[in-house]
């Protein structure tokens, strides 16, 4: 019965960024980075994923205060 609290502990996180849109582009294209890199040596699709993520979150931020 345990085995899913962890990913509903997750999703229940993950609610209130979905709000956003800045949010749900970077969460889902990490999502989509993981799957790509998924074979990558040394399990190393998570740092990949998440670098990228961090790039494309750094990328939006440039364009909306350009924006205001």
């Amino acid at each position: 019965g345990l085995k899913f609290t962890i990913p509903l502990t997750f999703f229940a996180l993950l609610i209130n960024y979905i709000r956003k849109i800045d949010h749900l582009i970077v969460i889902i294209s990490s999502g989509i980075l993981s799957l790509i890199f998924f074979n990558a040596p040394f399990k190393s699709y998570i740092i990949i994923s998440s670098g990228i993520g961090l790039i494309i979150a750094f990328i939006i931020i440039k364009k909306m205060s350009k924006e205001l």
